[in-house]
């Protein structure tokens, strides 16, 4: 009687989600294999946060990554990320820090730093007042100044804190430095981005506006609203 095959693939019990896994490691790590060391770490902590419950052991997992050839900017991202989902997201600011000083020993990053500012300059927006944001942003403008993803990222920023004049100057201080007639397509973006932004938080407003409106019913009879005289005009609604 003729042999037949064992083991997991005979049997059909191949795990494809651990085949794609595997595979997907495997090419990163033809085509990069510092990130594809960066992957591995982040998951390894991610499992170990997951296993403790804490980050005390995940911190262990990323300081080892930072001294064993991975990709820094990843190993960064991945462990700052982790902290704010662990709810230690106030405490994360020595981690943008350290990754600035990275790009900065190294002469930058291309537009991966651009990125990386961004989220320092969003970070600041969630955990820090008005002056961390401007002084971080100031800086990211200052490191990267012919990146128009951060200066549209400081005008915006701007306009979240309420500053439409500051934002005003900045978005004209950028269009100045991309006034070249060959970044023409560049200012187009730059206003759009902006506008797009503001946009947003109109829209963001006025839901917030109708989430208050019931509490606006008046006590008249049957319970029917009472609307001032030209209010509709003023809430902007038909």
């Amino acid at each position: 009687m003729a042999a037949t095959a064992e083991g997991p693939a005979a049997k059909g019990w191949v795990n494809h989600a651990a085949e794609r896994r595997r595979r997907s490691y495997a090419m990163l790590d033809a085509a990069d294999p510092a990130s594809g060391r960066a992957v591995r770490f982040c998951e390894f902590a991610q499992e170990m946060f997951r296993d403790d419950g804490n980050m005390r052991e995940a911190r262990c997992v990323f300081l080892d990554a930072l001294v064993c050839d991975a990709d820094p900017p990843a190993i960064y991202r991945g462990w700052i990320a982790m902290e704010e989902r662990a709810g230690h997201g106030a405490d994360v600011r020595p981690l943008f820090e350290a990754g600035r000083a990275w790009y900065e020993l190294v002469g930058g990053g291309g537009d991966d730093e651009g990125g990386f500012w961004c989220r320092y300059i969003a970070y600041e927006l969630r955990h820090g007042g008005a002056a961390r944001v401007r002084e971080v942003a100031q800086r990211a403008v200052a490191s990267r100044p012919g990146d128009p993803a951060v200066h549209a990222k400081y005008v915006k920023a701007e306009l979240s804190l309420g500053r439409a004049d500051l934002a005003g100057d900045v978005l004209r201080r950028a269009l100045q430095v991309f006034a070249a007639e060959d970044d023409a397509k560049i200012r187009e973006w730059l206003n759009n981005e902006v506008k797009s932004h503001k946009d947003s938080m109109r829209a963001g407003s006025w839901r917030k506006l109708r989430s208050l409106l019931p509490f606006c019913r008046g006590s008249g009879a049957g319970g029917r609203w009472m609307t001032p005289a030209g209010g509709n005009d003023r809430l902007g609604v038909a």
